[in-house]
């Protein structure tokens, strides 16, 4: 979809939702592209979270619902339902959703690369018998995303 494409209305339920785990649903409004931000959303279930990472582009995010633990460049934030996070280009980050389920909604200036790799990603993390991590670190370098450690979740 291009931003010509991009209806001036639309449900939920209108969207592709992509499963990052058994409680992790990712879906974006507006995939982005060059001249387009992407326009993201995500509904997450405790302990779920990304691995430790960075790119070079910044994201926007509001927590709607829920409760997050948020580290970014080695600091810790908690953010609440109606907090917000910044991540500067550049940065290391990676959350942990702390609360039974916690909705974000985001914005990121990627240029059409994080709509590539999310669409991709899921396959390979739930793939029979578990996670290929080998091949999500592969698919992230071939995007200017470098991978740099497991999910806070499982650092805790």
């Amino acid at each position: 979809m291009t931003t010509t494409d991009q209806q001036h209305a639309q449900r939920a339920d209108e969207r592709e939702w992509l499963a990052f785990s058994p409680t992790s649903r990712f879906s974006f409004v507006c995939p982005g592209d060059t001249n387009t931000p992407e326009f993201f959303e995500e509904r997450s279930g405790r302990g779920d979270g990304p691995p430790l990472h960075r790119h070079p582009w910044p994201t926007w995010e509001l927590v709607v619902s829920g409760a997050i633990t948020a580290v970014i460049d080695e600091i810790e934030h908690r953010v609440e339902a109606g907090g917000t996070i910044y991540t500067p280009a550049g940065a290391t980050h990676t959350y942990r959703v702390d609360s039974d389920e916690a909705h974000i909604v985001g914005v990121g200036l990627s240029g059409g690369r994080f709509h590539r790799l999310q669409s991709q990603a899921p396959a390979l993390l739930m793939a029979e018998g578990g996670p290929d991590m080998a091949a999500v670190g592969a698919l992230a370098g071939s995007l200017d995303v470098e991978v740099l450690g497991p999910p806070l979740s499982s650092q805790t």
